[in-house]
């Protein structure tokens, strides 16, 4: 049996390659011009630690199946689509091919999210390993858009390396260090934005 040597993409396919991702930066770069961006994405990290701090008042010692969370989560989904319309302007989805990519990737963030934790309630939610989990696929998404835009997309990354750490060892405060950890992260890309354009 012949074994066919391994395929090695050819220099088009590499120079290709460069170039879509030259001009997805590019296309970035010229959306984030837009001064509403800052204050949107400051906005979606308020909602998100007010959606976080209720579920910290909620948590209990032992954790337990608990519709408020489910609702809390769609409130926070619709409060985030809100503010983003209301902050960066109407179809600010579809504005730009990087901002209908990098929200893409943010919706298959949120979709594992919730697959973690139904996945732990399908096992049996006395155990809420779903918490630390949600660090590793807040790092995935930052690892991805550093590598799609920019390098410093590795220090939200890192952060949220640590803040899973930090959230398996202090589980009883899971919930609040996951929400101010994504606050952090929104409001320092926020201000890099601001700063940079």
């Amino acid at each position: 049996m012949e074994i066919s040597p391994a395929w090695e993409p050819g220099g088009e396919a590499v120079e290709g390659l460069h170039r879509w991702r030259a001009s997805l930066r590019e296309d970035m770069s010229r959306t984030l011009d837009d001064p509403r961006w800052p204050r949107a994405l400051a906005g979606v990290g308020v909602v998100h630690l007010l959606a976080f701090l209720v579920c910290q008042a909620l948590a209990e010692p032992v954790s337990r199946r608990d519709l408020r969370y489910l609702a809390i989560w769609f409130v926070e989904l619709v409060c985030v689509f809100g503010v983003m319309r209301a902050l960066a302007g109407r179809h600010w989805i579809r504005r730009s091919a990087a901002v209908n990519l990098a929200a893409k990737l943010w919706t298959t963030f949120l979709i594992l999210s919730f697959n973690v934790v139904s996945l732990n309630s399908l096992v049996g939610i006395e155990n809420p390993w779903f918490k630390a989990v949600w660090g590793t696929l807040s790092t995935f998404l930052f690892a991805s858009l550093a590598w799609l835009f920019t390098p410093l997309f590795f220090i939200p990354a890192v952060q949220m390396w640590a803040t899973g750490m930090l959230m398996a060892q202090f589980d009883p405060y899971a919930y609040l260090i996951y929400g101010v950890s994504w606050s952090l992260a929104l409001f320092g890309i926020a201000g890099w934005i601001r700063r940079a354009h």
